[in-house]
């Protein structure tokens, strides 16, 4: 069966992994409408991946979709994107050092902020939604699902830098209406 659907950017990453979950019947669900999605301005793209969100969880469960999305955010966090963590860390002098290099490193001053609350705790805060595709999102998502991809790039960030496993929590989520998200890092 052809279709429509994207095949290429985060739109197509996000169908392939959702393909290869679900039969075709609740894929073509999922992914309805994204056959315009390139012709959407960036508000109507973040209300698409907002009601993609709820057609996910509709048709896998929620476990399911936070397992897609955090795929998604294994391959958001690329080969380079974990060297330059690996790299960070290696010229920091200090957990402490790294942290500082990790808030400040590609983005405007602010923007990130990573603090040890204790030898094994990072408590990250983002001042601002990084992720393109709903950044311009103009109604709160009710759940955390699609920011589980950035959890699971900050565990993949993290585990590169530190080279031993992390685990991540969002608490909050700019998309869910609050000021800034904000993730712990258990190491």
């Amino acid at each position: 069966m052809t279709d429509n659907i994207p095949r290429t950017g985060r739109i197509g990453r996000f169908a392939k992994i959702v393909e290869k979950g679900v039969d075709q019947d609740r894929f073509h669900r999922i992914m309805q409408d994204s056959e315009m999605y390139a012709g959407f301005k960036p508000d109507k793209k973040a209300a698409w991946w907002k009601s993609a969100m709820d057609r996910l969880e509709n048709e896998v469960g929620e476990e399911d979709a936070i397992e897609i999305m955090m795929s998604c955010g294994r391959k958001c966090c690329n080969q380079g994107t974990r060297k330059s963590a690996k790299r960070l860390m290696s010229e920091s002098s200090s957990f402490q050092e790294f942290l500082e290099k990790a808030s400040s490193y590609g983005v405007k001053e602010g923007e990130i902020e990573y603090k040890a609350l204790d030898e094994k705790t990072v408590v990250g805060h983002f001042y601002r939604c990084f992720c393109g595709q709903v950044r311009q999102n103009t109604s709160p998502f009710p759940k955390t699902t699609f920011c589980q991809c950035s959890v699971e790039f900050h565990k993949q960030y993290f585990e590169a830098a530190l080279g031993q496993p992390v685990q991540v929590e969002i608490l909050q989520s700019i998309l869910n209406g609050a000021e800034f998200c904000e993730f712990i890092i258990q190491i």
